[in-house]
């Protein structure tokens, strides 16, 4: 069957270091090769990932910028109709729940152009049960402009749906992995060298990882690197000289190089708080790296499924984080390709088809919910 080529319009509030940039970026550069047309249009051209824009993709950046800022989202929304309006895309993609506020705005500007919007983390993680119906109403008067969501696995759809109900939610996989991955040959440093990747932010808590690191490194040699930038960093580099194993711990920022330090590393540590679906550990696994994680998503177990690929650890304590980090440290570092095949689903090609079938049925469904 004939693909339809389409306009796309991706929605970003800037080039911010996350997840939900990284893997546009990537379905964008799929779609392009696809002879669809991409346009991405952005608040501001703050952030790293500026320089992962695919060639062929059309870049409007708002003039004059909304920059990030606590209360910016809500009127990025209406600040982007007017370039939605000269682009005319047939489908507007919202990568993830930061990017929620835009839609009531262009659905009000544009009510004939379809939103698919990705749920891209736990839409209200931890809220007490008293406040859940306060909390479920105002989801769904921000979201009610969405045509359809995209969630990242069946378990988090399922997860999904008690907050969104009779709302149509779609699976597709994440592109963590891009089209021409090819993990390096594997030479595990010694010392081990563990690798925690992410934002220095609340809910990656890296604080978890420094004092899960200070428990394994009194027990043995080791080394930390902790690849990401963010608000905590100062409040992070106190606590490691607090804990007396700065001289153990490196914390470079946000770097362009992960693949060649997972090829020396003994293992990845995810400390985070909660997680939609990580894609960090998808690519620690294909490249053959296995993994110790907070229980923060519920992907997490079919990924590291057995012993081999590392372990989910239930409860928070940085005494039983580093005891598996042992176990796992102590793992041959060549699985004979078990660890990498459960990350083989996660490709950039693979996903970025599906979601272009996603992106069908919302525009064949839209016309029925105009009003």
């Amino acid at each position: 069957m004939p693909v339809t080529l389409k306009s796309i319009a991706i929605l970003l509030h800037d080039f911010n270091a996350g997840g939900t940039e990284a893997t546009a970026l990537r379905l964008a550069a799929e779609w392009l090769s696809q002879g669809h047309r991409v346009t991405i249009i952005a608040g501001a051209a703050d952030g790293p990932m500026r320089d992962r824009v695919p060639v062929g993709a059309d870049v409007h950046l708002l003039s004059p910028p909304v920059p990030r800022s606590a209360l910016s989202r809500l009127g990025l929304g209406s600040a982007m109709v007017p370039v939605l309006q000269r682009v005319a895309p047939d489908i507007a993609y919202i990568t993830g729940n930061f990017h929620f506020w835009l839609a009531p705005a262009i659905r009000r500007a544009l009510p004939q152009l379809p939103i698919v919007a990705k749920i891209s983390n736990p839409l209200l993680p931890d809220l007490p049960a008293p406040l859940r119906p306060l909390g479920r109403a105002a989801l769904a008067r921000l979201t009610d402009a969405i045509d359809l969501f995209v969630a990242m696995s069946p378990e988090l759809a399922a997860r999904d749906a008690a907050w969104l109900p009779a709302r149509p939610i779609r699976v597709a996989p994440e592109p963590n992995l891009p089209r021409d991955h090819h993990p390096l040959p594997r030479a595990v440093a010694e010392p081990p060298h563990i690798l925690a990747i992410g934002r220095l932010e609340p809910q990656k808590d890296m604080a978890l990882a420094l004092r899960t690191f200070a428990v394994l490194r009194a027990q043995r040699p080791a080394r930390l690197t902790i690849l990401g930038d963010g608000p905590d960093r100062a409040r992070l580099e106190a606590l490691s000289r607090r804990l007396g194993i700065a001289q153990d711990v490196a914390m470079p920022g946000f770097v362009g190089d992960v693949a060649q330090r997972l090829s020396h590393a003994a293992c990845l540590l995810m400390t985070s708080r909660y997680e939609g679906f990580p894609a960090v550990p998808v690519e620690a696994l294909a490249a053959d790296v296995p993994v110790v994680a907070t229980d923060c998503s519920p992907v997490l177990r079919g990924l590291i499924a057995t012993p081999l690929h590392g372990e989910v650890v239930a409860d928070r304590h940085p005494a039983l984080l580093a005891a598996a980090l042992g176990r796992a440290i102590a793992l041959p570092p060549i699985s004979d390709g078990v660890r990498p095949a459960n990350a083989t689903p996660y490709s950039s090609p693979t996903a970025a088809r599906r979601y272009l079938d996603i992106f069908d049925e919302a525009i064949t469904l839209h016309p029925l919910r105009c009003k």
